[in-house]
């Protein structure tokens, strides 16, 4: 059975310049950049998105109502200021990469699904978050997401028992399992 965590970042709040490096698009990750995060917020359109606490709630709405939608099982859900993680899994497609694999080759048919997962609730968000506060065309949401295949029972209890929890009691964020 195919689990992942799913994470979506608010727009611009993976900035270059943070302390840990951030993520260049189709080239990985990169040591922190001050003045890239200096040119890009002087050429950005937009302020940087965050999730308060009552739009945190509408988020988990949103992602519990899509993995009705899609038939996936939602396990979790955590949120904060910055960004929402999802743990879902499903029977079918499998993946076929195996459980040595960190990461879901592209062609990966339950990579496939998550990400279609994913794409959904991205939108969805989108648009619960426009309608809560009244905007139109605000991004909310960065390019691209992460997807984490959940392969070992260990990671899992891991992610349930103390990297999600802790969004909610170090990051003013919310935590709720769902089974």
């Amino acid at each position: 059975m195919p689990v992942y965590m799913l994470t979506a970042h608010a727009y611009r709040s993976w900035r270059e310049d943070h302390p840990r490096g951030y993520v260049q698009r189709g080239d990985g990750l990169k040591d922190s950049n001050p003045q890239l995060a200096a040119w890009r917020a002087r050429h950005a359109n937009d302020d940087e998105a965050r999730f308060e606490y009552d739009a945190q709630g509408a988020l988990h709405d949103v992602v519990v109502e899509i993995a009705r939608e899609k038939a996936v099982r939602l396990h979790a859900c955590a949120t904060c200021p910055t960004h929402v993680h999802c743990v879902i899994s499903f029977q079918s497609p499998a993946c076929t990469c195996g459980a040595s694999m960190k990461y879901c080759a592209p062609d990966c048919p339950a990579r496939g699904r998550a990400d279609d997962v994913m794409i959904r609730m991205k939108r969805k968000m989108g648009q619960s978050l426009a309608k809560h506060f009244g905007t139109c065309g605000k991004p909310w949401f960065s390019r691209g997401w992460d997807r984490t295949p959940v392969k070992a029972r260990p990671h899992f209890d891991y992610l349930m028992t103390e990297y999600l929890p802790k969004h909610e009691t170090e990051q003013e964020g919310i935590f709720r399992r769902y089974s």
